[in-house]
Order: structure tokens, then sequence, then C-alpha cells
């Protein structure tokens, strides 16, 4: 009993002294719990979390766009916001054209803006319609507001702010729903025939209302970007067999032209349709009606491309036809071509991927037909050559070669192949390689003949090459250009106004050959420029200064007689 009597005396001092511990106690503040989450951010950088109110103040601070969308029903669909900037070049041409008093161009500053780029828009629902945004975007003159629903109905709208502003709301205000402009094309009597039918779509613009017909484009590349394509490049669009193909949006012209093309690649029409804004109306493409004489066979071309009268392949290489398709040539030079017209005759052109450095052994493409007979059915084989270079070689020196870049003027030196014919006569001849190689240069052939390389230094400037034959088993034959002995009196243009030399005038000049590019330059600050040597017969020159009318004429006469061309504005 005893050690029960010790026990509840020592429980009853713990008691005591508890209570005068937290008697004594001060009492504190009550302080809020700091978030861990802003510790997180500013220990951790933790961007999950909550941030503290001042960072989400921050954050939420910017310009914002909102727009209401009105419509029939909850809007289902996408939305999309473009910000409109004016370049610096179209500004300058707008403002000089006002200070002149000049009418070009549009009225107001801010139609000189073009987006740049969109940017997805949220869309809230609501019984009729819905609100696009807020949605951030930067400060601009002017924004362009598009949303759409998949069957084709849009809106889009500019929105121009007084000022932009740099942070706060930009209320766009209230779009109406705009009805999609288009055609339903039904096909008839095409179900028995094999393959996929498309049409081809011609605009028929009225001129009166070209222009907001043209600026609906814009919008509708981004409503419909596979119907626009196929309009504006002219691409076929498949359509459907059992059913309807509905082609919308389109632009709101007075109507269309279709063109029915069968599986073959013929081509019926054209269906001209009237159209009639914000409807989508009916054609009916009759298969018989169009195809009087048939939709046409098809074939498949099966077929190889060697190199020149060789076995050895052109590939691996690229087949393009007429429609602008893609086949590839495989490395042994062996394609397939489905579909294939066998009603009239196809070409196609072979680019091949010229792995090889230094000289090609062909050229980078060739173009070949297939006509087919009337006997032709199923899988037809070919065979192709493209046909293998031979050289021609123009050798020069190395004083030849100093002499000549020493003369040459941007984009100087050049180098033109020529040929001479039965009556010894020459000619220009297209070729699609000169290849520099140390001092020479090495220029492509694709026939025998006699021919020579014409150097120049510049327009006027013209040296030919001796001349060499190239046989029909030749591989190269060379011509050699020597350095000039006596070289060709130099000529400058000295350009003044009043007596005064002009400096920075513009001066252009050409020669005799049209196939040669003319060579610009800016007169120093004696109003010179120089020329340099002049060979040719004809000398063009054109001088244009800042604020003074221009000059043009033929000098070869004033470089003869005294080496200048004296030019007064």
């Amino acid at each position: 009993m005893r050690w029960k009597q010790v026990l509840s005396g020592v429980l009853l001092c713990a008691v005591l002294l508890a209570a005068w511990w937290a008697a004594s106690r001060k009492p504190e503040p009550l302080v809020a719990p700091v978030p861990s989450a802003s510790v997180e951010v500013a220990d951790a950088g933790v961007r999950d979390v909550v941030p503290p109110v001042a960072t989400r103040e921050a954050a939420d601070a910017g310009l914002w766009l909102r727009a209401t969308l009105e419509g029939a029903h909850p809007f289902i669909g996408e939305a999309r916001v473009g910000a409109a900037f004016i370049t610096d070049e179209d500004l300058r041409w707008w403002k000089q054209g006002q200070a002149r008093g000049e009418h070009a161009g549009p009225s107001r500053l801010e139609d000189l803006a073009n987006v740049r780029g969109w940017v997805t828009a949220p869309v809230t629902a609501s019984a009729q319609g819905g609100v696009l945004g807020p949605v951030e975007v930067p400060p601009a003159p002017r924004y362009q507001l598009v949303a759409f629903e998949p069957d084709g109905t849009f809106w889009w709208g500019d929105h121009v702010p007084a000022s932009p502003p740099e942070s706060g709301t930009l209320d766009a205000g209230v779009l109406r729903a705009t009805r999609p402009t288009g055609v339903r094309v039904r096909l008839a009597g095409a179900r028995d025939e094999a393959g996929t039918f498309s049409v081809r779509i011609e605009r028929d613009v009225d001129p009166a209302d070209a222009e907001r017909a043209s600026a609906l484009l814009v919008v509708l590349r981004l409503v419909a970007p596979e119907l626009m394509v196929a309009l504006q490049d002219g691409l076929p669009v498949p359509l459907v067999k059992d059913g309807d193909t509905v082609l919308a949006p389109l632009p709101p012209d007075r109507a269309v032209r279709l063109w029915l093309r069968a599986p073959s690649g013929r081509e019926g029409g054209p269906v001209e349709v009237p159209l009639r804004e914000g409807t989508v109306g009916t054609v009916t493409l009759d298969v018989a009606r169009l195809f009087p004489e048939g939709v046409g066979r098809a074939v498949t071309l099966r077929g190889r491309v060697l190199l020149g009268q060789t076995s050895r392949p052109a590939g691996p290489a690229v087949l393009r036809t007429e429609e602008g398709r893609e086949v590839a040539v495989d490395a042994e030079g062996r394609f397939t071509v489905p579909d294939v017209p066998a009603w009239r005759a196809s070409r196609f052109t072979v680019w091949r991927e010229e792995a090889e450095s230094g000289r090609p052994v062909a050229p980078s493409h060739s173009e070949f037909t297939f006509t087919p007979t009337a006997e032709m059915a199923g899988t037809v084989e070919v065979v192709w050559r493209m046909p293998v270079y031979r050289w021609l070689v123009l050798r020069m020196d190395g004083f030849t070669r100093a002499q000549l870049q020493a003369q040459a003027q941007i984009p100087y030196p050049v180098y033109l192949l020529q040929r001479r014919d039965a009556r010894g006569a020459w000619s220009d001849v297209p070729t699609q390689e000169f290849i520099p190689e140390k001092d020479n240069v090495a220029v492509s052939l694709l026939e025998p003949g006699a021919y020579r390389v014409l150097t120049a230094s510049s327009p006027y400037a013209l040296r030919p090459s001796t001349e060499a034959r190239a046989g029909a088993d030749d591989a190269d034959v060379e011509v050699k250009l020597t350095a000039e002995e006596t070289p060709a009196p130099s000529c400058e243009v000295r350009v003044t106004h009043e007596g005064r030399p002009v400096v920075g005038a513009l001066v252009t000049a050409g020669g005799g050959d049209r196939s040669m590019p003319p060579v610009r330059g800016e007169t120093r600050t004696d109003g010179r420029w120089p020329l340099g040597p002049v060979r040719s017969d004809l000398l063009p020159v054109e001088v244009q200064a800042e604020g003074l009318p221009a000059w043009e004429g033929d000098g070869v006469e004033a470089c003869r007689r005294s080496g200048v061309i004296e030019v007064k504005l």
C-alpha cells in the first residue's frame, strides 16, 4: 500500500509542475503557416507547385485577346489568332507614297500589317456560339481571328486597337458565323469502274468581287488547307464513289469549273457550277456523258534507265511524271509506274543522284516520252538510255589565268560554249557543266562536232579559244586560251553634273551578247568608274544618280576615240 501512496504523490507533483509552466509562459501571436510551395520555388526551382500570390500575378500580366463567337449552336471546332506586323520596307514605301500624294496601296497604315504566324486559341462553348480566348498576344497594330467548325462554317475578323497596349485585355467584339460556300459532288456511273476518280477545280472570279474573294483565301487556307492548295495549284481532289464529296469552303466566286479525271488520268469536262454565297450546292457528274469514248485504259510501266549504250545503270534516281508524281529509280536503274494512260503519250523526267566527285558521267536530268499503242495492255517493259558526257577541256597556263582574273569584274569570268555548223558559222550551245580544274575548265558535251569556248572577263570583253573537233568515240578533247600579247585598250565612265563629279552614281554596262550578264558599279569621289578592256562592237551603258535624270547610250565610239565615256546628268 505504501508504494501506491508514493506513486500517487509523484504524479500529483508532475501535474502541478506542468500547470505552473503553462501559466508562466508568455502567449505568442498567431502566424499563418507559409506554404511549402513558396519555399520550394525559391530554393529548389520546382515549376509544378503552386507559386505564391505575387508570382501568380506576374504570370498573369501581359496582353490578352478575347472575342465572342455568335452562332446557332454551341461551338465545336478550332480557333486561331494571328498578330499582324508591318515590315520596315512596307512602312517606308507607304510613307513615301503618302508624302508624294499617291493613292497606291491601302488608305490605312494598319492594312499593311501581315500575320507572320498563327497560334491556337481556346474557345469556351456557349448555348449560341462561344467565347474565344482570352489568349495571350504580343503588342501589334492589328490582329486577325479565325474560328471554324467541321462543316466549313467559319468566323473571321480583324481587330485594330486604337493604340496597342502593353498589357490588359483586348476585346475584339462579336464575330458572326459565315456559312460555307461550296459544291457537293456526286458521281453517276462510276461504281463499276476500277480506281479512284478525282476532280480538278478552276475558279471563275467575278472582277467586281475579286478583292474580297482574294482576302478570304488567307482564312480559307486555315479552314480547309488541302482544298485551298488543290484550288491554287490545280491538283485533283479525290472523289467518293458511293457518296457525296463536299468541296467547301470555297471563295465566294461567280462559279467554278470542274474537270472530272478518270483513274487513267483522262479528263472530261469542264462542268460549270454557279456558286451562291453561304450555300453548298449539289452537282452530279455523269461519267458516261463526260467520257463518251470511255474513261481510257491504263497500263503499268516497268523499265530500266541505263547510261549511254552501256549496261551501267543510271540509278539511284527519281522519275517524275507530268502530274508531279515521283517514283523511285533503284540503284540498278529499275522503276515501276502504275496507272500510266494507254490512250495518249506521257512525258517523264529522270533526275539522277550524282554521288561521284569531280566530273559527272551524265546530265543531272533527262526527259523521256512513252507512246502507247493499241495492242499494249497490262504491264509494258521499256529501256531508257540517258546520254553520257564527253568533255571539252579549256587549257590555260598560270599567267593567262592570272591575267583573266585581274581583268574580270564580278560575276565574271564567264564561259560560253559555241559549236560550228556546216556553213562555218558559230552559235551558242547550252550545256550543264563548266567545272574548274586548277588552271583549266572542263565543259560537258552531248554530241560530236567542232567546238570552242568564249572566255569573258566582262560582257564587252570576250576572247575565243582555239577550236577542236569532238568525235563520237572521243572522251576528252582540248582547246587552248593563251595570254594576250597586246591587251585591248581600257575605258572608263566619267559622270558629272554642272561640271562637278557625281559620287555614287550607279553605272550598268552590257555587251553584244545578251546571254552575258551586265556589270554594275558606283562612281568614285572623282565621278569615275573603270570599265576595263573593251573588245565589243556594242557597249550599252546606263547611269543613274539620285535626284538626277537617268542617262543611257552606246559607249563604243567614245572608248575608241578617247578611252572615256563622258556622261553629263
